[in-house]
């Protein structure tokens, strides 16, 4: 499962017992003005109507009902998916993705088709193999009946 952020309360300052919530009000209006983020949430809620207004009707046409739909049905298949497993595919397939790209920079001859098929000698290649591969069954399967 995804790990909690970290949160380390920060200390008051010397002599004094703790913070009120009047000094975290304070705290919490500059950092936000000093990171823009007040600015920005300003212009927003100057402009709401006419934020809204262009929101609406971007949503109002086919293309926006359409993504809006995919959105939903996106979010739902994520809901059922693993954190941790999710966690593993993703950074497998960044590293793979790395790997692949410095293999296309090196400016070595391609491997021959005996280079290659030592290659499934490895572990780690029939693994990523069988995880395609089930992956292009379980597609094919699912394609196959319309579900």
């Amino acid at each position: 499962m995804a790990h909690p952020l970290g949160y380390t309360r920060s200390a008051p300052a010397p002599g004094v017992d703790a913070f009120t919530p009047e000094d975290d009000v304070a705290r919490l209006v500059r950092t936000l003005h000093e990171s823009g983020t007040l600015r920005a949430l300003h212009g927003l809620v100057a402009q709401f109507a006419e934020v809204n207004a262009v929101l609406l009707d971007r949503l109002n046409t086919e293309e926006g009902k359409n993504g809006l739909a995919n959105l939903l049905i996106l979010l739902r298949g994520l809901g059922h998916l693993d954190a941790d497993g999710t966690d593993r595919f993703v950074k497998a397939l960044t590293d793979g993705l790395d790997a692949a790209g410095d293999r296309l920079k090196n400016d070595d001859d391609p491997p021959n088709l005996i280079q290659l098929a030592a290659k499934l000698r490895s572990p780690e290649v029939r693994r990523g193999l069988d995880a395609t591969l089930t992956l292009i069954g379980t597609l094919g399967q699912r394609l196959g009946n319309g579900t």
